[in-house]
This record gives C-alpha cells, structure tokens and sequence, in this order.
C-alpha cells in the first residue's frame, strides 16, 4: 500500500517498496512450502478446482473493492450528490446482494456451481461497465438500476464459489480451506485498494479516475466469471466434489 501510494510522486522510493513487498512474499511462500503445517496453505492449490476458486475470487473482490471506493468519488464530485444522496445511492447493492446469496445457496444443490459464478461475474461486471459508460449527465437515477445489478451478481457469485472452495478440499483441511478464503478475500480487497490509489494518483478530473476504475472493475469481474467457467465440466457432467463432499439432505 505506501509503495503503490508513493510510486507515482517517487518512483524509485515506491518501486523499492513494492520491490521489498514481492521478495517477502516471495519468501513467504518458499517458506512455507517446507512446513508440515503451513500458515498459508499453499498445497491446497494443487486442486484444480478449489485453485480457480481462490483466483476468481481475488479478481471479484478486486473489482469489488475498486469499485467501492471509486463510486463516492464519481457520486460527489462527478455527478454532484451531496453525501447522504451519495450513500444512498450505494445502498442497493448490499441489498441486492443480501437478496442474491440465499437463492444461490439454494440453487447451488441443482446448478454446478462454476455456472453460477460465471453468470454472478458476468452481471457485476455488466452492472459495473454500464455505471462506467453510461452517461447520466444531471440525472443519476439509472445509478441505482446498476447497483441492484452489481449486487446481485456479487451475491449470485459469491455464495457458490465459497460453497466450492470448501468442499473441493478433504473434510480434515476444511479450516485451512477457510483460511485461504479470507485471504483471498483480503488479497482482492487490498488489490482493488491499491489499484484505486494508483489511478487517483495518477489522474485528474473528477470524473476521470473513478470511471476507468469502474471499467477496470468490470474486467476484472470479468474475468473472475470466465474463470469460474473453467471449472464446468465437458459435456454437462455433475462436478465431481459434490458427488462426493456434497452433505446428505438434512444434515
């Protein structure tokens, strides 16, 4: 983070900071391939399935996140809304997403949970590059019809792609299939962060950061769908872990 936020006034100074940044993670990796019971557990990424997980999470959240700091900034000072309109402008997509998440859930029992993902990703990435193009002018209204978009493809994505994760991995690894969600999770946020930090930095405009922030958003989310495609399998087959991690009914 101070690396990406000093880069663009002090080159050499953030570059150094970043560079600092990858060899400790660099190490921390190597570090933790020689342990018995690592603090990241690198090993659960062999699994194909549960690998692709953690990488199309990374991206929504990355998106996600950009995105939620570039709205404020695009509602006051591009479209002009005062603080509060500006809040509850946001307000339907954690709405639509607390809407989404429950039928995912429920609908993760019948659909393959790759097929949700992409059809999550590919709505938040629509919700985000319509809020990114589309030219509200003096009337911000269509704003919330992205929203409830945005929200309920986070939703729709979300939930399965967690459902995924931990149930691709031995019951016993459970825990540290937990743990890599919310790193993942971080990792995304942080990324979306920094991402948004960079283009503030080196843009100006009111408008100009936060509207290419969206529409690095959307790819980003974008690509997290396409991802999640990867785990289909050919020819309509049921996924394989949940034949055979999935709980009996009723339990």
């Amino acid at each position: 983070m101070m690396g990406a936020e000093t880069v663009a006034a002090q080159p050499l100074r953030g570059g150094a900071l970043l560079l600092a940044a990858a060899l400790c993670l660099a190490g921390l990796v190597r570090r933790e391939k020689q342990r018995e019971a690592p603090l990241v557990p690198l090993d659960l990424l062999r699994v194909r399935s549960f690998r692709l997980s953690v990488v199309a999470s990374v991206l929504c959240f990355t998106g996600q996140m950009a995105a939620a700091v570039a709205l404020p900034f695009y509602l006051q000072h591009g479209l002009g809304q005062d603080i509060v309109t500006a809040g509850l402008f946001l307000v339907p997509w954690p709405l639509a997403t607390a809407v989404a998440a429950p039928i995912a859930g429920r609908l993760s029992d019948r659909v393959g949970t790759g097929w949700l993902c992409a059809v999550g990703g590919l709505l938040l990435a629509a919700g985000l590059a319509l809020a990114a193009v589309w030219p509200l002018g003096q009337d911000a209204r269509p704003l919330l019809a992205f929203m409830v978009m945005c929200g309920f493809g986070f939703g729709l994505f979300q939930t399965p792609n967690n459902r995924n994760m931990l149930l691709t991995v031995p019951k016993t690894r459970s825990g540290a299939a937990g743990g890599m969600q919310g790193t993942a999770r971080l990792v995304g946020q942080t990324a979306g962060a920094v991402l948004m930090t960079v283009l503030f930095s080196l843009l100006s405009g009111p408008e100009t950061a936060p509207r290419l922030g969206l529409a690095l958003a959307a790819a980003l989310t974008l690509a997290g769908g396409l991802t999640s495609l990867l785990r289909v399998p050919p020819r309509g087959a049921a996924e394989a872990v949940e034949a055979v991690e999935a709980p009996a009914p009723g339990r």
